[in-house]
Protein backbone atom coordinates (compact mmCIF):
# COMPACT_ATOMS: atom_id res chain seq x y z
CA UNK A 1 0.00 0.00 0.00
CA UNK A 2 3.10 2.59 0.62
CA UNK A 3 4.77 1.95 -2.52
CA UNK A 4 1.52 2.95 -4.31
CA UNK A 5 1.19 5.93 -2.26
CA UNK A 6 4.41 6.47 -3.28
CA UNK A 7 4.46 5.55 -6.77
CA UNK A 8 1.05 7.87 -7.16
CA UNK A 9 3.44 10.65 -5.64
CA UNK A 10 5.83 10.08 -7.99
CA UNK A 11 3.28 10.51 -10.68
CA UNK A 12 1.64 13.60 -9.65
CA UNK A 13 4.80 15.52 -9.48
CA UNK A 14 5.76 14.53 -12.93
CA UNK A 15 2.57 15.60 -14.30
CA UNK A 16 3.19 18.69 -12.55
CA UNK A 17 6.48 19.13 -13.67
CA UNK A 18 5.06 18.58 -17.12
CA UNK A 19 2.54 21.42 -16.49
CA UNK A 20 5.21 24.12 -15.43
CA UNK A 21 7.35 23.58 -18.05
CA UNK A 22 4.33 23.78 -20.23
CA UNK A 23 2.84 27.05 -18.77
CA UNK A 24 6.84 28.46 -19.08
CA UNK A 25 6.90 27.66 -22.89
CA UNK A 26 3.35 28.99 -23.57
CA UNK A 27 4.65 32.22 -21.88
CA UNK A 28 7.66 32.10 -24.03
CA UNK A 29 5.51 31.48 -27.40
CA UNK A 30 3.16 34.03 -26.15
CA UNK A 31 6.15 36.60 -25.39
CA UNK A 32 7.16 35.76 -28.93
CA UNK A 33 4.21 36.51 -31.02
CA UNK A 34 4.14 39.79 -28.92
CA UNK A 35 7.30 40.52 -30.40
CA UNK A 36 6.64 39.64 -33.89
CA UNK A 37 3.65 41.57 -34.02
CA UNK A 38 5.57 44.46 -32.49
CA UNK A 39 8.37 44.24 -34.90
CA UNK A 40 6.75 43.20 -38.31
CA UNK A 41 4.42 45.80 -39.53
CA UNK A 42 1.78 43.02 -40.54
CA UNK A 43 3.03 40.09 -37.76
CA UNK A 44 0.09 38.71 -37.13
CA UNK A 45 -0.70 37.81 -40.74
CA UNK A 46 3.11 36.24 -40.94
CA UNK A 47 2.39 33.74 -38.03
CA UNK A 48 -0.53 31.86 -40.02
CA UNK A 49 1.47 32.32 -43.33
CA UNK A 50 3.40 29.25 -43.99
CA UNK A 51 6.95 29.87 -44.53
CA UNK A 52 9.34 28.23 -46.74
CA UNK A 53 12.11 27.91 -44.45
CA UNK A 54 9.93 26.57 -41.68
CA UNK A 55 9.20 23.54 -44.03
CA UNK A 56 6.01 24.81 -45.18
CA UNK A 57 4.92 25.20 -41.72
CA UNK A 58 3.63 28.77 -40.57
CA UNK A 59 5.29 30.39 -37.70
CA UNK A 60 2.27 29.67 -35.25
CA UNK A 61 2.17 26.05 -36.11
CA UNK A 62 6.21 25.57 -35.30
CA UNK A 63 5.18 27.70 -31.80
CA UNK A 64 2.59 25.24 -31.12
CA UNK A 65 4.81 22.16 -31.65
CA UNK A 66 7.28 23.84 -29.11
CA UNK A 67 9.41 25.01 -31.93
CA UNK A 68 10.23 28.29 -30.89
CA UNK A 69 13.92 28.71 -31.58
CA UNK A 70 13.50 28.18 -35.39
CA UNK A 71 10.83 30.97 -35.40
CA UNK A 72 12.60 33.00 -33.09
CA UNK A 73 15.75 32.58 -35.92
CA UNK A 74 13.72 33.16 -38.56
CA UNK A 75 12.11 36.59 -37.18
CA UNK A 76 15.63 37.80 -36.05
CA UNK A 77 17.27 36.38 -39.64
CA UNK A 78 14.07 39.00 -41.00
CA UNK A 79 14.88 41.75 -38.87
CA UNK A 80 18.57 42.03 -38.90
CA UNK A 81 19.73 40.70 -42.19
CA UNK A 82 16.64 41.25 -44.34
CA UNK A 83 14.24 39.44 -46.25
CA UNK A 84 14.67 36.02 -46.60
Amino acid sequence: MLRHIQDEGRAICAMLRTMAAGHLRNDEAEALRMEICNALPYGSDWLVTPHQLLGGDTPEDRMLAGDLESVRNLLHAILYIGVV
